[in-house]
């Protein structure tokens, strides 16, 4: 008799999860950014809101949560319920490097992916008015200079900051990591003469380009925004390639049925031309992937980055 009320309650409720799967969405979705906004994930994550709506039939409203470099919504986004109606625009820091800074209440396991969504190529800069013309000259004045140069960075553990730990170790050169608050506080430090270097995105170089000067962009090729810019590879260094990207997750547990149903309004909203013209008003380049690739993209970033930061020797804390 227990044994029967058990199969009948396991039924009832797998029937109740199809029923909630095949009704999705029967209620606006939440579309949450870890960040403030006005910054670039926020509007990218209202373009891509938009188009969504379309497709689902129901509204996507952007929600921001900011906070510990990201990991406040991402763990509000982790704790959700997994019904779909609660989604995250994750970027790179929060999804990948701030779990492994610390010990937090989520990991990259707690959340299904539903695609990616953007990638950002990261442009190595230095003043527009300094010695440094291209990645050469500044190696080979750095190593007859050891210690004396050093590089900005939005934070310990962010992107630029394994980036350029990375990048100073595969060039053999010695420079000071030097963490800022953000981008305007590194550009201030780049222009004073406080820092010899720092990476930013193409947006930012193409709005101070009269002050700054690209000399290496961190990608496997030329951007088509710059088509003059070498990589790193092409000016004697190992390849290196680092990108801010970002994409939608759910809590982990949503139905396989709600997924689909969001991958597939991804995948549309990441083709419409109002939202690649968004993108290109940013200078960032669309990168829809799949939930499947998506996921197997986010393990090996995660993975890497951890890696580099214990190469760093910055220690979980």
């Amino acid at each position: 008799m227990k044994r029967r009320f058990s199969l009948i309650i396991a039924s009832a409720l797998a029937g109740a999860l199809h029923l909630s799967a095949s009704a999705f969405p029967d209620r606006t979705v939440s579309l949450l950014v870890p960040f403030g906004p006005g910054g670039s994930t926020d509007l990218i994550a209202r373009a891509l809101a938009q188009e969504m709506s379309k497709t689902l039939g129901q509204q996507v409203v952007v929600l921001n949560k900011a906070g510990a470099g990201g990991a406040i919504g991402a763990a509000e986004v982790a704790n959700a319920r997994p019904d779909g109606h609660m989604v995250a625009m994750m970027p790179v820091g929060p999804l990948t490097t701030q779990p492994a800074l610390r010990k937090l209440s989520y990991t990259p396991a707690s959340f299904d992916m539903v695609c990616r969504v953007y990638s950002n190529p990261q442009v190595l800069l230095v003043r527009r008015d300094g010695p440094h013309r291209n990645l050469a000259d500044l190696v080979a004045d750095a190593k007859r200079n050891p210690g004396k140069f050093n590089y900005a960075s939005t934070g310990t553990g962010s992107v630029p900051h394994l980036a350029l730990a990375s990048l100073s170790s595969a060039a053999g050169i010695n420079v000071v990591h030097v963490p800022y608050k953000g981008e305007a506080d590194m550009l201030q430090g780049l222009l004073s003469g406080g820092v010899t270097m720092f990476l930013g995105h193409p947006t930012l170089l193409a709005m101070h380009s009269q002050t700054m000067r690209g000399i290496a962009v961190l990608a496997p090729q030329r951007l088509k925004e710059y088509p003059d810019l070498p990589t790193v590879g092409e000016q004697g260094v190992p390849p290196q390639h680092f990108e801010v990207w970002g994409g939608l997750v759910t809590p982990k547990g949503t139905p396989p049925a709600v997924l689909a149903a969001l991958e597939s309004a991804c995948r549309s909203g990441t083709a419409a031309e109002a939202f690649r013209k968004q993108l290109d008003n940013l200078n960032t380049p669309v990168m829809y992937q799949d939930a499947a690739t998506f996921g197997a993209f986010v393990a090996a970033e995660f993975e890497r980055n951890s890696r580099l930061l214990r190469e760093a020797g910055i220690k979980p804390e």
